[in-house]
Parts: C-alpha cells; sequence; structure tokens
C-alpha cells in the first residue's frame, strides 16, 4: 500500500523511481475563456462567455537521493518517465478516481546542493477539465435516458448493426451508415469502421448534436442498431 503522497503519469509512480514528492501541489482554478467586446458610444464593455476554459498548470516539485555515481543514470530514468508517450493521465493518490489529461510536460534544471541529493520541477499543462476514470468504460445502452452528473462532455458513440442508422441525442440527430460496426468519436469528430479505418463519409449531421448535457439526457438508435457508449465524465 503507498501512504505517501505520489503521482502517477504513464502508467508509473514516482515511487517507482524512489523520488519524492516535496510538498502537495496547487491545483489552479481554470479561468473561462471570456471576450471583451467594445462598442463605440458605449461605456465599459461588454464580455461573450465562450463556454471554455483554458488550459491550467500543476507544478510538482520532487527530490530524490542516491549514491554519486548513479546521479546521472537515475535522472536518465526520470527524464524518460516523464517523457514518455504511454499514456498521458496523471492522476494524484489523494484524488484516484479523477484525471487529467496531459497537453506538455516541462521539467527544470536539477538543482543538486549535495552530491547524492537532487530537486527538481515538473510543470504538467493540462486540460482544464478533470475526468473520472470510470467514465472511460463503455456502457450499452438499454434506457432511453442517460444522466450525467457532471459538466457537458464529449462521449464516444460504438453503433453495431447494419446499414443506416438514426442516432437522437436530446431531440437532436445524426444519420450514419453502419457496416458491422462504426466509432463515433465525437469530440475529435472523428469515425471508425469495424476495421479501424477513417469512416467519417459514413456520418451526416452535426458532431455538437452528440454532447452530453449535464442532468438527464434522452438517447434512442434506430431499431436493430445495438448502442455503447464511453462517457468520458468531466469536471471543473
Amino acid at each position: 500500500m503507498r501512504a505517501t503522497y505520489h503521482i502517477f503519469y504513464n502508467n508509473e509512480s514516482n515511487l517507482d523511481y524512489k523520488c519524492s514528492i516535496i510538498s502537495r501541489p496547487n491545483i489552479p482554478t481554470p479561468v473561462k475563456d471570456i471576450e471583451a467586446i467594445k462598442i463605440e458610444g458605449r461605456d465599459g464593455e461588454l464580455h461573450k462567455d465562450k463556454g471554455t476554459y483554458g488550459d491550467i498548470e500543476i507544478t510538482v516539485d520532487f527530490n530524490f537521493a542516491c549514491n554519486p555515481d548513479e546521479f546521472t543514470d537515475k535522472l536518465r530514468k526520470i527524464r524518460t518517465w516523464l517523457f514518455g508517450k504511454e499514456d498521458k493521465k496523471l492522476i494524484m493518490s489523494d484524488d484516484p478516481e479523477f484525471y487529467y489529461n496531459v497537453k506538455t510536460v516541462t521539467m527544470s534544471d536539477v538543482k543538486r546542493k549535495i552530491k547524492r541529493k537532487g530537486e527538481f520541477s515538473v510543470v504538467f499543462k493540462v486540460e482544464p477539465y478533470s475526468y473520472r476514470s470510470d467514465g472511460l468504460i463503455e456502457k450499452e445502452i438499454t434506457s432511453e435516458t442517460l444522466y450525467n452528473p457532471y459538466e457537458f462532455t464529449y462521449p464516444v458513440y460504438r453503433i453495431t448493426g447494419n446499414g443506416e442508422c438514426m442516432l437522437n441525442i436530446n431531440g437532436k440527430s445524426v444519420v450514419a451508415t453502419i457496416e458491422d460496426e462504426l466509432t463515433i468519436l465525437s469530440q475529435a469528430r472523428l469515425c471508425y469502421d469495424k476495421q479501424n479505418n477513417i469512416a467519417n463519409s459514413s456520418i451526416a449531421g452535426e458532431y455538437d448534436s452528440l454532447i452530453l448535457q449535464n442532468g438527464f439526457n434522452d438517447i434512442s438508435v434506430s431499431e436493430g442498431f445495438v448502442l455503447n457508449i464511453t462517457p468520458n465524465w468531466r469536471t471543473i
């Protein structure tokens, strides 16, 4: 059992490298994207809420100790872990049910005050939302409603069947032509067939129609088709 505060990134923990976190990092509050509009002849500004948030940066301070002749090799291993691309999810040990999608990683120079000890900082630039880990679990839709307890989200839809299928989400529809299976990535605005080939021409409609809003969502699919959803639950 890992009692010490730690993070998981790229499917590994800093403890796997005998590297400690000096103090728990602060998690910045995302800032809404607001457009200021100046109108001639009017005092002040109008403000337009774009409905989006800016990325946030999470800074984590680390230290480690080792034999002086192992220092450089240990540092290489830590860098390989941090700059790897196996899994770009950042998880905090005190919030294990949620993760952040990491966009970039920046590592500071290592301060070596004594021969066997090093200190450094890592800045994780992440999406403004934290995502629930169980939101990655695919669910077969067997009822006509799905409850979203969080912010609006972009799910992944997987439809199996053959022929023309209508997918309805909260009164908005897209039409898909399916041969055995079609996967729709609503945020990436991409479709893939069963062989994992891009099949964007198989769908007609707006990807934004496929968003799951906060609260109850009405969902239906044409008769003869099976619908599975990976919800990607997320929150600020």
